[in-house]
């Protein structure tokens, strides 16, 4: 028996406790919000318009060009792919108060430093949960070719060995875990070497045995 690389991711992503519910089950994380409603959210927020009114043409040209100068630096941070034409539904609080943040002065108003440090974290992180699929299964196929470059695996990655696959699980949440600021016990990973050297050292691993006829 086999088990596949998206197996092996979505079991590390359990296993670090990140969510692997597929995007297409979340609206709010595929669910695109203009940008000129952000704009006026900001506005509300700021308290410069109340939540039933229209914004002046001025005010919501003004905070239009701060919700891009927020996105373009999420962006220089590389931590948004999405355009900024439009914001995932998960993540318009955090532009809100963040083009708020940035437009604040404008408005005789003051923010706080600490506030922004927050909110963009807040946004890196919900970036890396859309990625994460993606992710989880690059460091499946990095451990699997770490595998092989060392001699250690003979099978491809179309058909990883269901015996070894706990030991994947543990060796890519192990790389998986930073970039979600987590931290794994290497012996976990070391465990799971000495398992997959097990596997390897069984006549039925699945190692290809060379038969010599006379």
């Amino acid at each position: 028996m086999t088990t596949s690389v998206g197996t092996i991711a979505q079991q590390a992503l359990r296993r670090l406790g990140v969510r692997v519910v597929p995007l297409d089950d979340s609206p709010t994380l595929t669910e695109m919000v203009p940008v000129a409603e952000i704009a006026t959210a900001a506005l509300v927020e700021l308290g410069v318009i109340a939540s039933d009114e229209t914004p002046s043409d001025t005010d919501q040209a003004l905070m239009v060009d701060k919700v891009a100068s927020v996105h373009a630096a999420l962006d220089a941070q590389g931590v948004v792919w999405w355009s900024g034409d439009a914001i995932p539904r998960a993540f318009t609080e955090e532009y809100t108060k963040l083009t708020a943040a940035m437009a604040a002065s404008s408005f005789g108003k003051s923010t706080d430093p600490q506030i922004v440090a927050m909110l963009e974290a807040r946004v890196r992180k919900g970036a890396m949960v859309l990625s994460s699929d993606a992710k989880a299964q690059e460091a499946v196929q990095a451990v699997h070719d770490d595998l092989v470059m060392r001699g250690i695996a003979r099978w491809t990655s179309l058909d990883i060995p269901e015996p070894v696959g706990n030991a994947y699980e543990i060796l890519a949440a192990d790389r998986l875990a930073p970039l979600f600021g987590m931290q794994t016990d290497p012996k976990d990973a070391a465990l799971a070497m000495v398992s997959i050297y097990r596997f390897v050292s069984l006549p039925s691993s699945g190692i290809p045995v060379q038969a010599v006829y006379f």
